[in-house]
């Protein structure tokens, strides 16, 4: 039977209740009964007794009637209730005289039990069936004299008579049993009422409700202690669900902040969590890949057999291990350790890409810088040999050799003073840079003049664009800067007669409420291959290192006009088709 088709408490108080006492009633019922039926026979036969003593006693009063035709007369006058019954026996068992038959045709009653017990000197008793009236009979004698003075009385009046009280009993007993149902029922009904309240407190508090507190007043002690530990219990669990509630939530406050991806693994290796940190290293969310295996997760082989293979004597141990090739390789420290008590796993992954990158580029600049630096140095070294060993005898010779020294010392000269400008807006990213209300359209101008000569040079046409706009607060000669970079660049990696386009917008951000200036240098020059869009603002990388060392520049441009860019706040960006021309945007608060 479900819980729906359960019944209520008091139902079994009650049911429990009204059958103890239906039995009770029944076997008190049946005993009182049994009872009443022996009393009455028993009283039945003391009347009987007393009869039989009174009757001898009259007899031995007058023992004139003690002759045949006298005794016979006085039993039939004392007979004369067919009920009742008299009879007058000799000491051989031949009856003299009976109330209700003719002594003549009766047979001896030596052999009557009560009859045989007189005749002994003794009283006798007996309930038997009468074949001479044909009903059942009470029988009772004592001995007087020689002979027996019996009396019998018809059972059915001694039933009747017991009927009549059984009945009277018996309603009685129902007008008991109905009132003392009725006071069980209340009984019951009062005892499921609290009940009843502690049911819907547990409920309540199975539900998570644990602010309800009981009202145990009218309870029975009992119920009243019951309720008292009820509302114990729940201060105590809201007490112990608080205090997890705020360790889950500080729980979920470290791991969403955490910078290392973490996942917990079961003894099986399916997942049972992950933080914000995996989900964006691997590019999931928890809810798709909890309960799933770990190679559905991460997708990456060396991570799952790091993972999943067995530490002898070792909770935790670190690889390095490629975590994924989306946007490029990226690379992850990888750490385990097993939790104690359920033998679940934890996997620590440290996303190590950008240091990985740092580190190749510091390894590119080492070697870049010394390639920039070898080349101009070992020029100047050749030629001063050459001059030492006689080339200073031929003027002319000497004259362009120092020409070609003046222009690598020049050349030296700008990567140390790019290298220090890049190492000062490096400082200045970690400080304030100083910032004044300034013109654009002026700063424009600046630029163009400045490259003026080398657009003469190529023939290109530098194009200007600056709509009226309020004076912003930048670093003037920083930002001249960065454009006449870009602007120049421009001009050297487009064909002749190519278009040189720069523009300044003044824009504000809705969903931050600050004001931007955005600056465009388009070209439509050689481009830049996809492939190395990622890496064009780094120091010395080029894309053609040919073509750019032969064109002049340091190879340092891009990379001090990214420095300005953040060092304002900002950010810098190209969108480039190869072969098509290439849009250098800078994007700085303003």
């Amino acid at each position: 039977m479900g819980i729906a088709g359960r019944k209520r408490t008091w139902i079994y108080l009650f049911t429990g209740m009204a059958a103890v006492i239906l039995v009770a009633m029944a076997a008190i019922t049946a005993v009182s009964l049994y009872a009443l039926r022996r009393t009455a026979h028993q009283q039945t036969e003391d009347n009987l007794r007393q009869f039989c003593f009174a009757v001898a006693h009259f007899l031995d009063a007058e023992p004139e009637r003690l002759e045949s035709a006298s005794l016979r007369k006085f039993c039939e006058s004392l007979g004369a209730d067919p009920d009742f019954r008299i009879t007058y026996i000799s000491a051989d068992g031949t009856v003299i005289a009976d109330s209700n038959a003719d002594p003549n045709a009766l047979e001896n009653h030596r052999r009557r039990p009560e009859v045989a017990a007189a005749l002994a000197g003794q009283e006798g008793s007996s309930v038997r069936f009468s074949e001479s009236l044909g009903r059942r009979l009470v029988y009772y004698a004592i001995p007087h004299g020689p002979n027996v003075i019996r009396l019998a009385v018809s059972v059915g009046y001694v039933d009747t008579e017991s009927r009549n009280i059984a009945f009277v009993l018996v309603i009685a007993s129902v007008l008991i049993l109905f009132a003392t149902l009725g006071v069980s029922l209340l009984v019951a009904r009062r005892l499921s009422v609290p009940l009843s309240v502690l049911e819907k407190a547990a409920h309540s508090y199975a539900e998570g409700q644990l602010n309800i507190r009981l009202n145990d007043a009218k309870f029975p002690k009992e119920f009243a202690d019951l309720a008292t530990t009820f509302s114990l219990m729940s201060a105590k669990l809201r007490e112990k669900i608080d205090a997890l509630d705020g360790q889950n939530r500080e729980t979920e406050a470290i791991l969403a902040s955490m910078n290392d991806a973490l996942l917990v693994l079961s003894r099986e290796g399916t997942v049972v969590r992950a933080n914000r940190a995996a989900e964006a290293l691997f590019s999931v969310t928890e809810q798709s890949v909890i309960g799933k295996p770990l190679i559905q997760a991460v997708r990456n082989t060396d991570v799952v057999d790091f993972a999943l293979s067995p530490a002898e004597n070792e909770t935790e141990r670190t690889v390095e291990l490629r975590a994924s090739e989306r946007d490029g390789a990226r690379y992850a420290l990888a750490r385990t350790n097993v939790i104690p008590g359920n033998g679940d796993k934890l996997l620590v992954l440290s996303d190590v890409t950008r240091l990985k990158k740092l580190e190749r580029i510091r390894k590119d600049f080492v070697a870049n810088v010394s390639h920039e630096l070898k080349t101009p140095v070992t020029s100047i070294q050749g030629f001063i040999e050459t001059l030492k060993d006689g080339a200073l005898d031929d003027k002319d010779a000497a004259l362009r050799f120092l020409d070609i020294m003046d222009q690598q010392s020049h050349r030296l000269t700008e990567i140390i003073r790019d290298l220090l400008t890049i190492s000062r807006l490096e400082q200045g990213e970690r400080a304030v840079i100083a910032r004044e209300p300034t013109d654009v359209a002026a700063l424009f101008e600046n630029v163009r003049n400045l490259c003026a000569e080398e657009a003469a040079k190529k023939r290109t046409k530098l194009r200007f664009e600056c709509p009226a706009m309020p004076p912003c607060e930048v670093n003037a000669g920083l930002i001249e800067q960065a454009v006449t970079n870009l602007a120049l660049n421009a001009i050297k990696y487009s064909p002749e007669k190519a278009t040189v386009k720069v523009s300044a917008t003044f824009a504000r951000n809705d969903s931050t409420g600050s004001n931007r200036l955005i600056l465009k240098v388009e070209d439509n020059g050689i481009g830049i291959p996809d492939k190395d869009l990622s890496r064009i603002f780094e120091r010395f990388y080029r894309v053609d290192k040919g073509r750019s060392r032969d064109l002049g520049g340091t190879g340092l441009g891009l990379s001090i006009v990214r420095h300005i860019a953040l060092a304002h706040g900002g950010s810098v960006s190209v969108e480039s088709v190869e072969g098509e021309g290439s849009v250098f945007t800078i994007d700085i608060p303003a």
